[in-house]
């Protein structure tokens, strides 16, 4: 508070009309005026920060309500086979169902391979030569030469089939150790394969369609599907059940099921559930009062929240127009009022009647069910805007505001105040001054009078 232009003041008073007195009564009036605007902008911040934490807990436990609320959920497949040589995959929302599948010969390539060469870089041909192949009802022709080596046949084959044989050199060891090897691409008898050529470059090549050239024989998967026999030029089949692809590695039979994936929805409820707990306990924290202590909670007595903690608790276990609650599916309430999820009486249900379980928790055409419910509710809380915490939000930030400029107003006029009382001081404090130096003066010329009187 010391103004170094006048920092005499409180000298004529003898310390009475002081900087450190001005300070004293400043702060009374600081305590009494700013503080507790002060205390409601700290107030302010906590709960700002405790209701975004809120807010975030209750859109947690909106998105797990969501997803039970959610058709999709109900859709998710699993499925088993008896025999890992066969494998199948189902699409969302395929058809439950059970079946055989017995596979009895899988599709093969067409593969050959040529004679033996010492070298990869060996020539075949006596001169200039076509070979043509003929895949798929169609010919493909490569242009060699005398010069051609084994390395640049095999490169050529691939492009000048437009990739529907690959060509590859093994060394199989021996004296002569190098072969080509010709293979179809893709499985079926579609891709069965004709080699010839103009000249002797085949011949050369010992390429012939005989069981020591031709090494295996490209032909169609063969299977039953419960019986039914059927064919496909792939091991892979995606168009016989729509939405479920079957991969045969092996030639077995197979019992394939098809079920609905309960563990997609259990876990949904596991997650329902610990959201549902972490909210519940952070409203019990924030809503507690300590008639001991007289300690409360951040938002004790505070509506919006106290109606979010009753709305999430009472319309957990409200029955449905069928006599339904959610305890019927495996999730109850403990003694210190936080949800238990039991897996294996939800299981029991699931396999008893699954259609029951989806209608509870998301409704049919004519009634909307369990989740779709308790979605809508914490809608009406988290919704942007609208939403009674958002609304909440809103109105701490408008009081931050108000607060903040409120205090910056008090604090703009108890300076003012006191800039005033600091001038007043000033001037009392030199009146005081000449006070005290004319009587200084009236003094000492009495005490000489007295002085003088006294000699005589």
């Amino acid at each position: 508070m010391a103004d170094s232009s006048v920092s005499s003041l409180g000298i004529g008073s003898q310390g009475v009309l002081s900087y450190d007195v001005i300070d004293k009564l400043k702060k009374v009036d600081e305590d009494a005026t700013i503080k507790p605007i002060d205390n409601k902008i700290t107030q302010n911040k906590t709960q700002s920060d405790d209701l975004a934490i809120l807010t975030t807990m209750t859109a947690s436990l909106k998105s797990a309500s969501s997803t039970l609320s959610d058709e999709t959920s109900y859709l998710s497949r699993s499925v088993t086979s008896s025999d890992k040589g066969i494998s199948v995959s189902a699409e969302d929302g395929v058809e439950v169902q059970d079946f055989s599948f017995n596979v009895t010969k899988l599709a093969k390539r067409d593969i050959y391979q040529s004679k033996s060469f010492a070298n990869s870089t060996d020539t075949f041909a006596s001169g200039d030569d076509t070979i043509k192949i003929n895949i798929d009802g169609k010919d493909y022709t490569i242009n060699v030469y005398s010069t051609t080596k084994l390395d640049d046949l095999k490169d050529k084959i691939y492009d000048a089939t437009d990739g529907k044989v690959v060509a590859s050199i093994l060394n199989v060891g021996g004296d002569t150790p190098y072969k080509l090897i010709l293979k179809s691409t893709d499985t079926g008898t579609n891709n069965t394969m004709t080699i010839s050529s103009t000249g002797d470059a085949v011949t050369n090549l010992g390429i012939a369609d005989d069981a020591t050239s031709h090494i295996q024989h490209a032909n169609n998967l063969e299977a039953t599907f419960d019986g039914v026999s059927i064919t496909r030029s792939s091991n892979t089949i995606d168009d016989l059940i729509t939405g479920v692809t079957i991969k045969a590695t092996k030639e077995v039979s197979s019992d394939i099921s098809i079920k609905q994936d309960t563990s997609t929805i259990s876990d949904s409820l596991q997650n329902f559930v610990d959201k549902y707990n972490d909210l519940i306990n952070n409203l019990n924290e924030s809503t507690k009062y300590d008639s001991e202590t007289k300690a409360s909670g951040t938002f004790q007595g505070t509506s919006e929240i106290k109606n979010l903690k009753n709305d999430i608790a009472t319309k957990l276990f409200q029955v449905d127009p069928k006599g339904r609650n959610l305890s019927e599916y495996g999730i109850t309430l403990n003694s210190a009022g936080l949800l238990e999820f039991d897996k294996s009486t939800f299981d029991s249900k699931m396999s008893t009647d699954n259609k029951d379980v989806e209608n509870f928790f998301r409704g049919d055409t004519n009634h909307d069910g369990f989740f779709t419910n308790y979605n809508d509710m914490l809608s009406g809380y988290i919704k942007l805007r609208t939403g009674t915490l958002s609304q909440f939000s809103t109105q701490l930030t408008d009081e931050k505001r108000s607060l903040t400029q409120n205090k910056a107003k008090a604090t703009e006029r108890l300076n003012a105040k006191y800039d005033i009382l600091t001038t007043k001081f000033r001037a009392y404090d030199a009146i005081i001054s000449k006070f005290n130096a004319s009587f200084q003066s009236l003094s000492m010329q009495i005490s000489a009078a007295v002085n003088g009187t006294n000699n005589k």
